[in-house]
C-alpha cells in the first residue's frame, strides 16, 4: 500500500512539471535539449518492445515443443520457421518506427537550427529623430535679410584694392557682352533679318559659337533656342528703333507699335518689363509732365564714375596732410617747451635703470660661479654616446674644465665663438635640454661641445653666463 501512494505522488508531481514547462516560455537551447530527450526516450521504448517481444516468442516456442514431442519432424520445421518470420516482421516494424522518430526530431532540429541562424543573420535597422538643438519659439523683433542680401553688402563700407578690382572684373566682363551683342545687332539690321542662326552669325562677326551664345544671353539682347536660332528681344527692339539717346516714350511706342503690328497695351507692358530687367541701359524720366526714355552708355558712365572717386580720393589724401602738418606743428611747439626738462629727467631714470641692470647682472654671475666652481655632474655628448662627467670653471685659467676618464679638458671662453640651445625629444619620449659650444681656432670653428641639463633653467642659465664671459673676454677685430 505504501507503494502504491508514493507511486501515485510522483505521477502527479510529474504531471505538475509537465504543466509548468508548457507554459514556462522557452529558448532555443532548451526546446533542441527537449527534442533529443525525446528521440532518446522513443529509441529506448523501441528497443524494450523489440527485446520484450523476442522473449514472449522464444517462451511460446519451448512450450510448443514440449507439449508437441510426439509430432513429426517436419511440423517442427514449420513452427520454427513462422517464429522467425513473426520476429523479423517485428524487427522491421521497430525499425520503421524507430527511423520514423528520428526523421521527425531531425527535422525538428534542423527547422529550429535554420531559425536560429535567420535571427543571427537578420539586420535591424534603428530610425532615430533628433529634434533641432536651435529651435526659434518666438518671432524675431526685426525682419531678417536673405544670405544675398547679406554677402552683397558686407563690404559696402569697406573700401579695399581687392573689391575695386572684383567690381572692375565684372563691369568689363558686361562690356564685353554689351559690345559683342552690338555687332550681332548691326549684322542683322545690315542683312535686314529678324533672326539668323547662330553658327552663321558667329562666322560673320568673327566670334566663337559658343562663347558669342553666352555673351548674348547675359546682355538681355537676344534669346537662343535649342535649334540655334538667334531671336531680338524688346530691349534690343527698342535700340533699333531708337535714333538718339533721348526720346519721348510715346514716339518709341508708336514705332514698336508700328514695327510689330500688335496692340499699343500689349507693347507698352513689354516695354516697361524690359526697361526694368535692363541694368540701367534704359531710364525713363520725367520732363515737364512728360516722359523720356534714354539710352545710357554704362561704359562711359562707368569711366566717369572713377574718375571722379579717383579726385575724391587725392583730396581727401591732401586733406589729411594738411590735418596732419598742422598737429605736427602744435605738437613740436607745445615739446619744445618741456624737452630741456624731459631730458633731464630721462637720463637720470636710463642711469637708474643700467645700475639696477648691472646688480642683476652680477648677482647672476655670482650664483653661477658659486655652482660652478665647486663642480656639477653632467652628461657629455660625443659622437652620439653619452659620458658622464663632471664640469666646472677655472677663474684662474678663465676656462671651462671637463674632467674626464684621461684628466681634465680645458675650454677657453675667449675662443667660444657661439653658445646655443637646442631642446630635443629622445625615442623614448625624455626631454633633453642641450647646450652647444662652437670652439674656434684662427678664426674656424674646430669642435663643438655639447653637455646635456637636466633642467631647461639650468641650461639657459649656463648659456647666458658662458656667452657674457666669451664675448667679455674675446679679443676684438684687428686686435690679438
Amino acid at each position: 500500500m505504501g507503494s502504491f501512494f508514493s507511486g501515485d505522488a510522483g505521477d502527479d508531481e510529474e504531471e505538475e512539471a509537465k504543466q509548468l514547462d508548457s507554459w514556462r516560455p522557452q529558448s532555443e537551447s532548451q526546446q533542441l535539449a527537449n527534442l533529443r530527450k525525446k528521440r532518446d526516450k522513443d529509441k529506448a521504448s523501441s528497443e524494450s518492445s523489440q527485446d520484450e517481444s523476442g522473449q514472449s516468442e522464444s517462451q511460446d516456442g519451448g512450450s510448443s515443443a514440449g507439449s508437441n514431442e510426439d509430432s513429426v519432424e517436419g511440423d517442427s520445421v514449420d513452427g520454427e520457421s513462422e517464429g522467425k518470420e513473426a520476429s523479423e516482421k517485428s524487427d522491421k516494424e521497430s525499425e520503421g518506427e524507430e527511423s520514423e522518430a528520428d526523421s521527425e526530431g531531425g527535422d525538428q532540429a534542423d527547422m529550429m537550427q535554420k531559425q536560429r541562424d535567420a535571427k543571427r543573420k537578420k539586420k535591424i535597422v534603428v530610425r532615430m529623430d533628433f529634434e533641432p538643438l536651435l529651435s526659434l519659439h518666438e518671432p524675431l523683433a526685426a525682419i531678417v535679410e536673405e544670405p544675398a542680401d547679406l554677402f552683397a553688402s558686407r563690404n559696402k563700407h569697406k573700401g579695399g584694392s581687392k573689391r575695386n578690382a572684383e567690381i572692375a572684373a565684372i563691369e568689363d566682363a558686361q562690356h564685353g557682352n554689351r559690345r559683342k551683342a552690338k555687332m550681332a545687332a548691326e549684322w542683322l539690321i545690315d542683312m535686314g533679318l529678324d533672326d539668323c542662326i547662330l553658327k552663321e552669325l558667329a562666322q560673320a562677326i568673327g566670334e566663337d559659337p559658343d562663347e558669342l551664345k553666352y555673351a548674348l544671353i547675359q546682355s538681355a539682347r537676344f534669346t537662343v533656342d535649342e535649334d540655334g536660332v538667334v531671336r531680338r528681344t524688346m530691349l534690343q527692339k527698342i535700340f533699333d528703333v531708337m535714333e538718339s539717346d533721348m526720346e519721348t516714350f510715346k514716339e518709341v511706342l508708336d514705332k514698336l507699335v508700328l514695327e510689330l503690328q500688335e496692340e499699343e497695351r500689349i507693347v507698352e507692358n513689354q516695354m516697361r518689363d524690359a526697361i526694368r530687367t535692363s541694368m540701367g541701359e534704359l531710364r525713363v524720366k520725367m520732363a515737364q509732365d512728360v516722359e523720356l526714355l534714354e539710352h545710357v552708355d554704362l561704359e562711359a558712365e562707368a569711366a566717369e564714375a572713377r574718375a571722379e572717386e579717383k579726385e575724391s580720393r587725392a583730396k581727401e589724401k591732401e586733406m589729411k596732410a594738411r590735418r596732419k602738418g598742422k598737429a605736427g606743428e602744435e605738437e613740436e611747439g607745445a615739446s619744445s617747451s618741456d624737452e630741456d626738462g624731459d631730458f633731464s629727467m630721462n637720463k637720470e631714470a636710463e642711469r637708474r635703470a643700467l645700475a639696477f641692470r648691472r646688480v642683476q647682472v652680477q648677482k647672476k654671475i655670482e650664483d653661477f660661479l658659486r655652482l660652478y666652481t665647486k663642480g656639477q655632474n653632467l652628461i657629455k655628448i660625443s659622437k652620439g654616446k653619452k659620458y658622464h662627467r663632471r664640469v666646472y670653471i677655472d677663474t684662474v685659467k678663465k676656462s671651462l674644465v671637463i674632467q674626464g676618464a684621461t684628466g681634465p679638458k680645458l675650454y677657453a671662453f675667449a675662443k667660444m665663438r657661439d653658445v646655443d640651445m637646442d631642446v630635443r625629444t629622445t625615442p623614448e619620449g625624455r626631454v633633453e635640454n642641450l647646450v652647444v659650444c662652437a670652439i674656434e681656432n684662427n678664426g674656424r670653428i674646430t669642435k663643438e661641445l655639447t653637455l646635456c641639463f637636466p633642467d631647461h633653467a639650468k641650461a639657459n642659465q649656463f648659456v647666458n653666463c658662458v656667452t657674457l664671459f666669451s664675448a667679455a673676454l674675446r679679443p676684438q677685430r684687428g686686435m690679438k
